[in-house]
């Protein structure tokens, strides 16, 4: 029975980076299992973003996951709230919640230097604590910086005017002045107050003093954004006629998973860094293969090291994924001879700007019943090369369940 795989390194793609000799950090790294799987099958370009829509992993994650965005996004928060089984009344708008470092005006770092799960989970706890009262919002931990705040509508602010209002994703505007992004529209003087009272409560948390003592980044605010009610999306055996399973340590993909019907599996040590556990993740993966027709592999880490500027530990997330997750599951479609491999990028990360950049994205695609096009590497300059183009993104993920045989024509 053929089974399938999609490998997603968050962030991947970028442009040209003058520092690495003008090639992108693909082009810099030493990359053979991905290669490997642009020899043996098809590279081309895909567009994860449709026009219009921002350029984040919500979008592009739906998009490998073979739903179409614009008939199914209904805004990031909600989507991982169901990673977490919380379920939102009508009444009821979940927002994502980072923990971020503002100093000096400045947004200095959206994940108050990659606080720890449990510190993150005890500053959570504080913040429901002294914000709930009201019953007008409740705050849930996730991992590491990244948490919810699920607020209910009333007088001042109806569901329409909470999911109408502009909230900027933190990790867009690092090292840049905060105070233009906070939220505005409809319902921002409800957010702006919830992200201004946190910032009492924090400024004197004892998970921030041991921080500061420890010489590390402290969390000195909430910040709000990514809000929505819960999507609508067909299951995965409906859709696809295949049974699947998750393994990422994002709570959105693990939330995308859960509203596909698929089964989500956490994976002890998975943290979304560089220190992530690619052994476990991998293990856990092919365990699903025995039980599944079809696994989804999220790396986080490319994306948070591009959000950063770091160009060493880009190339790093790159390198790791290449050999520690791709490699493995490359040798298993070559070993098997009856499973397909799809690894490509959610969408760009850009080191220039440390944000996202929504464009033509680079695929790879190999295995069972796939065409070789005789592309000797993988990177964005080979796959755009091709000619090959998709410019509805989540086709790409359709083709690779509904065709037998998978050729691409230019």
């Amino acid at each position: 029975m053929m089974k399938y795989i999609i490998l997603v390194g968050d962030g991947m793609a970028d442009l040209p980076v003058p520092a690495l000799g003008d090639r992108t950090p693909l082009e810099a790294a030493h990359i053979p299992a991905l290669d490997a799987v642009a020899r043996h099958g098809v590279v081309g370009m895909y567009w994860p973003i449709p026009e219009g829509m921002p350029a984040g992993s919500e979008i592009g994650n739906l998009s490998l996951f073979g739903y179409d965005p614009r008939t199914t996004f209904c805004g990031r928060a909600p989507i991982e709230a169901a990673s977490r089984r919380i379920s939102l009344a009508a009444d009821q708008v979940a927002f994502r919640c980072n923990l971020v470092t503002l100093e000096d005006g400045v947004m200095r770092d959206f994940t108050a230097g990659h606080i720890t799960s449990e510190e993150g989970a005890a500053i959570i706890a504080s913040l429901d604590a002294a914000l709930s009262g009201a019953g007008s919002v409740r705050f849930h931990p996730g991992v590491s910086y990244r948490h919810l705040a699920v607020v209910t509508a009333g007088p001042g602010a109806s569901v329409e005017d909470l999911v109408a209002t502009d909230c900027t994703p933190p990790h867009n505007i690092m090292d840049q002045p905060h105070q233009a992004y906070w939220p505005q529209g409809p319902a921002a003087s409800c957010v702006a107050e919830i992200m201004r009272q946190s910032q009492g409560v924090l400024a004197g948390h004892e998970v921030n003093a041991r921080r500061a003592a420890a010489g590390k980044l402290t969390a000195t605010s909430a910040w709000l954004w990514g809000q929505g009610t819960t999507p609508a999306m067909a299951p995965y055996r409906e859709k696809f006629g295949v049974s699947g399973a998750v393994v990422s340590a994002v709570d959105l993909v693990k939330g995308l998973g859960v509203l596909a019907g698929l089964e989500v599996i956490d994976v002890p040590g998975a943290t979304g860094w560089i220190d992530t556990n690619y052994a476990g993740k991998v293990a856990a993966a092919m365990d699903a293969l025995s039980r599944h027709d079809f696994v989804y592999v999220h790396v986080e880490a490319p994306d948070e090291a591009a959000h950063q500027g770091r160009a060493d530990l880009k190339i790093q997330a790159i390198e790791d994924f290449d050999a520690k997750v791709v490699a493995p599951f490359l040798n298993y479609v070559e070993r098997t001879g009856e499973a397909r491999l799809l690894v490509a990028p959610d969408h760009f990360t850009l080191l220039s700007t440390k944000g996202h950049y929504g464009d033509a994205t680079p695929f790879a695609l190999c295995g069972a019943g796939v065409e070789p096009i005789g592309v000797a590497a993988y990177s964005e300059k080979e796959a755009a090369r091709t000619g090959i183009e998709l410019r509805e993104g989540y086709q790409l993920t359709e083709r690779l369940f509904r065709e037998d045989r998978i050729g691409f024509r230019v």
